[in-house]
């Protein structure tokens, strides 16, 4: 599938309008060798990783299909094993990705195949008005049977592009959390991004030795567990009641403290009343509100003096 992604890309520059719009434009057999070029580069990165990979494994029987395209979608899959997605559980995922890669690469290389020899030979006319630019095949170079081949062709490509695109997420899942479980999330996404490069991420953990991915998430919930306890004790930073956080008898601002940072008062000054919220309107009165407050504590129950201390509206 990989040269197929490729061809797709880089054939796009021997477009009739490839030279208009980009400036240059390349042969269409000249992007094809490029492109079967690259694939080969990457294909030998993957045929290794995964030769490693079965061998490391036990799978000696399958190591042939490490050097085999689509054979090798199959072998991915088998050295990922069962997919855990949920509930979800997928067993011999790399079957089905490697039967929908066979068909994807079907129909889609006869539509880049037609399209790579109608550029070379020239067979396609091109048009370019208003910003508006045109093109297609000669009048009469395609019979009906081929125009609609054709257009099947690139209707069933685009539907099976989206399938071949979730078997092979899936089959990522499996191998990379296998040999990548602390980071496999990311790998799965730039694989589906730009699948060439799978076959170098396969080739950098190859080497690696295999992990059950659930077992190895049990046993790093239970290291952590571990170091809780040994902070904390069994039951945790807040004890097995919910206790104080922050000690026995303490609280966060220091011992006999507040939060504004003054001494706690109350009862333990003794019979000392505390002090009178209103006092900033009492104090406006001057002398008389001092002997109104002196004459209440004395016992009296009256006087002018008292009536001006105690009249808050006057």
């Amino acid at each position: 599938m990989e040269f197929i992604e490729l061809a797709g890309f880089i054939l796009q520059f021997s477009y009739p309008y490839a030279k208009t719009v980009y400036g240059f434009s390349i042969p269409a057999y000249i992007a094809l060798i490029v492109a079967g070029g690259i694939f080969l580069a990457l294909h030998a990165c993957k045929a290794a990783a995964l030769f490693i990979m079965a061998k490391k494994q036990g799978k000696k029987k399958l190591l042939w299909c490490a050097f085999l395209p689509f054979a090798n979608t199959f072998l991915i899959g088998e050295l990922g094993g069962e997919v855990k997605f949920g509930n979800l559980r997928l067993k011999h995922v790399g079957v089905v990705a490697m039967l929908a890669e066979l068909v994807f690469v079907a129909c889609r290389g006869f539509v880049l195949g037609v399209y790579a020899y109608a550029f070379q030979n020239g067979r396609t006319w091109f048009e370019f008005e208003e910003n508006m630019i045109g093109w297609g095949f000669e009048e009469g170079w395609l019979s009906d049977g081929m125009y609609t081949a054709l257009n099947a062709c690139e209707i069933a490509g685009y539907i099976l592009s989206f399938v071949v695109l979730i078997a092979f997420i899936f089959v990522n899942i499996g191998i990379f959390r296998k040999y990548a479980p602390d980071s496999y999330i990311w790998m799965v996404v730039l694989c589906a991004l730009l699948p060439p490069v799978e076959g170098i991420l396969l080739l950098v953990f190859a080497r690696r030795t295999p992990v059950d991915y659930d077992k190895y998430m049990r046993e790093r919930i239970e290291a952590i567990r571990r170091r809780q306890q040994a902070q904390y004790g069994p039951y945790g930073p807040y004890g097995p009641y919910g206790q104080n956080p922050y000690g026995q008898n303490q609280n966060p601002y220091g011992q006999n403290q507040n939060p504004y940072g003054q001494p706690q008062q109350g009862s333990a000054q003794g019979n000392e009343a505390p002090p009178d919220p209103f006092g900033e309107f009492s104090d406006q009165k001057g002398q008389g509100s001092q002997n109104g407050n002196s004459q209440n504590q004395n016992g009296s129950s009256g006087g002018q003096n008292g009536s001006d201390a105690d009249d808050f509206f006057s």
